[in-house]
């Protein structure tokens, strides 16, 4: 028979290898890298006028979403593959110019779209031209 000293570090042993099963079943705890079987996208959100990265503007992928930092930078993970279109979210200061349609997601790769840009609709330059 086991004293109580014993029994309570054999439930301690016992708790703590069930959590680690059960963190690890569950992938993890959130957060880290996407998934491998989903893709990334990566690029930077470009003021067509100033040349300047935009910082704050939401970007999706796939339904998956992230928002650029300071530097107009975007990375947005879990995208399952396929061919998606990249979507800059309008505000009242900042619309979308540059097409960034058709983008291939591969499973466990990072696609880079480069920049898209984006514009004052109110003070901004008109958008390019679009060519057929």
């Amino acid at each position: 028979m086991h004293n109580n000293k014993q029994w309570s570090i054999m439930v301690v042993i016992t708790a703590v290898a069930l959590t680690g099963w059960l963190i690890a079943g569950c992938g993890g705890g959130g957060g880290g890298a996407a998934p491998a079987n989903t893709g990334s996208v990566t690029g930077s959100t470009v003021d067509i006028a100033s040349q300047i990265g935009i910082g704050g503007l939401t970007v999706t992928v796939g339904g998956q979403q992230d928002v650029t930092d300071g530097n107009g930078n975007f990375a947005v993970t879990g995208v399952l593959p396929g061919t998606w279109d990249v979507v800059v979210t309008p505000t009242s200061l900042w619309e979308q110019v540059g097409d960034a349609s058709d983008v291939p997601v591969v499973a466990g790769q990072t696609t880079p779209v480069g920049v898209i840009l984006v514009r004052d609709p109110n003070t901004g330059p008109p958008p390019p031209p679009v060519t057929p």
